[in-house]
């Protein structure tokens, strides 16, 4: 039995490491991949810290993308602009 991808659209408080992975870091830039459906142009409220991120903050998706597609649904991953 296939579980249906979880759409974030109307969510918009995401952890990092629980509802998303971090992939990388880099000039203001998070790209990141996990099972949330999220859209370009929302606005999204991360939480955790990891290195590069200062104890999360709001953000805002640029791209998102299917990578993969597996018996348990699909793998998104995309880049986000952290909003300072």
């Amino acid at each position: 039995m296939s579980r249906p991808a979880m759409l974030a659209a109307g969510r918009n408080r995401i952890t990092l490491g629980q509802d998303l992975r971090l992939l990388e870091v880099s000039q203001g830039q998070l790209w990141l991949e996990g099972t949330l459906r999220l859209r370009p142009g929302q606005a999204i409220e991360l939480i955790g810290r990891w290195p590069g991120v200062e104890q999360g903050g709001r953000a805002s998706v640029l791209t998102w993308r299917v990578v993969r597609l597996t018996e348990t649904g699909p793998t998104y991953r995309g880049c986000c602009r952290i909003e300072r």
